[in-house]
């Protein structure tokens, strides 16, 4: 299967001025917290790490040995007596790193309605290990929502102030798709009609396999996912949905899901979060990280290690022999996420011709089942013939964005000659309803791809 993005009594004190700021602290819920002492605000020195896990599909199995295998051995006490580095469980003080998972997973495959739960992981003083259910929420709330997703991190932004917040993302994903389009796109091309004010191009190359016809659909993981029953009927986010469900600014925005590095995610999320971590093509069921270690990149180090946590992963694909040889992973900074789009403005306008008469299946894609709407951003205008200057523009813009990527030299049964690390669409490969889409995208706006 791909991937597809104990409450303690509250100390009330009171005065005839009004509460003290210093006891603001005491409504934490979890932990016994402790005062500060004297009468200064309490200056904020922790961080958050929110494991969002939207596990109400065909991930469940997946999802769950993520975070209730993996990430609980993680912290075992023969890796506490060995000194192992990366598995880190944060202690339970008011001061300390605070480690958070949310999961909404599915009882079987027939998916009847379950409730979902917010939990906190830390270390008593005993050091053992401690899983606090904090928040419980109805079986309506979907995970895959931005109600769902806006009412856990504004819980989370509300009881556990901190100097920063980070998140990992698993479910299923279909990078910038309209919802419920990767599933099958023939069906959705004839349940919805492009607006009259999108021109037709020649007959659209339209994919007819659904993803039952999917031959490699145990081995692989919109945004996110909650099935509302089979026969493929479920709920997801669009990019919008996502971004408007985030309650607080991010140091980091990391996704375990497929299709997840395209820059249209990319440059959507850049005001959400300082760094973005994806990948282009699908992600094998597993996930792409060791979830047994992922804490210690994250959260243990002074300042978190992010480009150690993509490198080592991605290595640990790369060591594999076969169909488990793939991966592919890329690691942003947003802060140049706009330069990147004010080269491709100008690459776009120069090369609109040649981005009408290309033929898609001379570029490098990362996608299969015919589904063509995946394509190496670099390549594109490699394929366009455009100069070695401005291709010299467009890689140097790139790089500037790029932290850590890489790539095996195959995705299952895709063949990877070519990775700029972002994935982008291409109107020649699509059709007149996806074009409708992709012309209201953050990104198209800002390079005029569909006008």
């Amino acid at each position: 299967m791909l991937r597809r993005f104990s409450a303690i009594a509250l100390l009330l004190l009171a005065a005839a001025c009004g509460k003290d700021s210093d006891f603001d602290i005491d409504t934490e819920p979890g932990i016994h917290a402790q005062g500060a002492g004297g009468r200064q605000e309490h200056e904020e020195t922790r961080r958050v790490l929110l494991f969002y896990e939207a596990g109400f599909n065909s991930l469940t199995d997946a999802l769950n040995d993520d975070m209730n295998k993996e990430l609980v051995q993680g912290y075992s006490e023969a890796d506490r007596i060995a000194g192992l580095p990366k598995a880190y469980i944060p202690k339970g003080g008011r001061s300390s790193d605070v480690l958070l998972v949310y999961t909404k997973l599915a009882n079987g495959m027939a998916y009847k309605p379950v409730k979902s739960y917010l939990k906190r992981l830390y270390l008593d003083g005993n050091g053992a290990l401690v899983t606090d259910t904090l928040q419980v929420f109805e079986e309506t709330m979907a995970a895959a929502s931005t109600e769902g997703l806006r009412r856990v991190t504004s819980y989370v932004k509300e009881h556990f102030p901190a100097k920063g917040y980070g998140m990992v993302f698993s479910s299923h994903g279909s990078g910038w798709l309209p919802a419920r389009y990767y599933f099958s796109p023939s069906e959705y091309e004839e349940s919805h009609q492009a607006p009259s004010s999108v021109s037709a191009r020649r007959k659209p190359d339209i994919p007819t396999e659904s993803l039952s016809d999917d031959p490699f659909a145990g081995m692989v993981r919109s945004i996110g996912m909650d099935e509302q029953g089979q026969g493929g009927d479920a709920l997801e986010m669009t990019a919008e949905e996502f971004a408007q469900g985030i309650a607080m600014h991010l140091d980091y925005l990391v996704f375990d899901m497929c299709f997840s590095g395209g820059v249209e995610l990319f440059y959507r999320f850049k005001d959400i979060a300082d760094y973005i971590g994806g990948s282009p093509a699908e992600v094998l069921a597993e996930g792409t990280f060791d979830y047994s270690q992922i804490t210690g990149y994250l959260l243990k180090p002074e300042q978190y290690d992010l480009e150690g946590l993509f490198r080592d992963n991605f290595m640990r694909y790369y060591r594999q022999t076969g169909q488990r040889q793939s991966s592919t992973v890329t690691l942003v900074r947003s802060d140049a996420m706009e330069g990147l789009a004010e080269v491709c403005a100008a690459l776009t306008a120069k090369y609109r011709d040649a981005l009408a008469a290309l033929n898609y299946n001379r570029v490098q894609g990362f996608y299969r089942l015919n589904r063509h709407f995946f394509f190496d951003l670099e390549d594109i205008f490699v394929q366009c013939d455009a100069t070695e200057s401005d291709l010299t523009r467009l890689r140097q813009a790139v790089d500037r964005c790029i932290v850590y990527r890489n790539a095996t030299p195959y995705f299952l049964n895709i063949k990877i000659d070519t990775y700029s690390g972002m994935s982008m669409y291409l109107p020649c490969g699509g059709t007149p309803l996806l074009d409708a889409a992709y012309r209201n995208e953050a990104w198209n706006k800002a390079i005029r791809l569909v006008e």
